[in-house]
C-alpha cells in the first residue's frame, strides 16, 4: 500500500469487485459517499481521471504501464462503483482526498476528456501537488470551435423517464464513443453496457478549466489526442499547446485514444512521466 493510506475504508464483503486484472480494490470516503479506487504496480504514482459515461475501465490498455509506476484508477464520482453522487465541482477536493489517503504528498496526474477538466482544475488550484499533468482529448473553456451537438436533453429526459438503452444508444452514435480498434471496441461497450446515468439526474454542477493555467506551470504538461478527434478537442489540444504543453497527435485514433492506439499512449504517457520526476526516470529505465 502506497504511503499511510489511513483514510481507506476497510475491505469487507461488501466490496465491489476489482476490474483490473491483478488490482487491489479499496473504498475512499469523500462527501457523499465513496469513490471505487483500483491501484496496481509500484514505483511513482499516476492517478487517473475517466472520461464521462466511462469508468476506471477505460484504463486497462495502460495497465502495461504497472510495471514501472503505480496506477491509481479512480471511479468518479456518480460513474463505476463510485457510490458518491455526481457533482463535477467537487471533484478536484476527490483527487486530493485520494491523494492523501493513499501519502502522496505529490503524484502525476492524467485525465481524459471530461476527466481531463477535473485534472486542469486541479492543476490550478494546487499546483504544488503535481508532478505532471498529461491530458487526453480533454474538455476545455475558451476556445473557440465547433458545437460537438451532445444531445444532453435528449439523454436527460431519456434518464429521467428510465429508459437507459435510449440513453445508451444516444451516447454510443455520438463522434466522441466512436472507437477504431476492435478490442478498445469491445470495452467501450462493456463499459456504456454499465453507464446507468445517475450523473445525468444529478443537480447541475459546473466546473471551468482554462488552457492559461499551466502558463509558467513548474510541472510538465502533456496534450495528447487522436487526429479523429471532434474538431474542438483538436482545437483544444492546440490551445494547450500555445499555453505551454507538448502536443501528441495519434494518427489514426479518436476521442479514446488509449483504447485505439494504446502502444503509442503509453509511450506518450511514459515520456511524460519520465521526463518530470528522476525517481520516474530510473524506473523507466529498468
Amino acid at each position: 500500500m502506497i504511503g499511510g493510506a489511513s483514510a481507506l475504508l476497510p475491505i469487507t464483503n461488501m466490496m465491489p469487485p476489482a476490474r483490473w486484472p491483478g488490482g487491489s480494490l479499496c473504498m475512499v470516503p469523500v462527501s457523499g459517499g465513496e469513490l471505487a479506487v483500483e491501484t496496481r504496480g509500484s514505483g511513482p504514482a499516476l492517478i487517473m481521471l475517466h472520461g464521462w459515461t466511462l469508468d476506471r475501465r477505460m484504463w486497462l490498455p495502460q495497465l502495461p504501464l504497472a510495471g514501472n509506476f503505480t496506477l491509481i484508477g479512480i471511479d468518479r464520482r456518480g460513474f463505476g462503483q463510485s457510490t458518491a453522487g455526481a457533482d463535477l465541482a467537487a471533484e478536484p477536493g476527490d483527487v486530493i482526498a485520494v491523494a492523501d489517503a493513499f501519502g502522496l504528498a505529490r503524484f502525476h496526474l492524467l485525465g481524459m476528456s471530461q476527466g481531463g477538466r477535473v485534472a486542469l482544475a486541479l492543476a490550478a488550484r494546487a499546483p504544488h501537488r503535481l508532478l505532471s499533468l498529461a491530458l487526453q482529448g480533454t474538455a476545455l473553456d475558451g476556445v473557440p470551435g465547433d458545437d460537438e451537438q451532445v444531445p444532453m436533453a435528449a439523454m436527460i429526459a431519456a434518464a429521467r423517464r428510465n429508459d437507459l438503452p435510449a440513453v445508451r444508444r444516444l451516447v454510443q452514435e455520438h463522434q466522441l464513443m466512436q472507437v477504431h480498434s476492435p478490442d478498445g471496441h469491445r470495452l467501450a461497450a462493456q463499459m456504456l453496457a454499465d453507464y446507468d446515468a445517475r450523473d445525468l439526474l444529478a443537480p447541475e454542477s459546473t466546473l471551468a478549466a482554462f488552457a492559461d493555467c499551466i502558463i509558467g506551470a513548474s510541472f510538465s504538461v502533456h496534450a495528447i489526442v487522436g487526429t479523429e478527434d471532434t474538431p474542438q478537442r483538436l482545437a483544444n489540444a492546440q490551445a494547450l499547446a500555445r499555453a505551454g504543453a507538448t502536443i501528441s497527435r495519434l494518427p489514426g485514433a479518436g476521442h479514446l485514444c488509449n483504447l485505439d492506439s494504446p502502444d503509442q499512449f503509453n509511450a506518450a504517457i511514459r515520456a511524460t512521466l519520465n521526463a518530470s520526476d528522476p525517481a520516474a526516470r530510473n524506473a523507466g529505465s529498468t
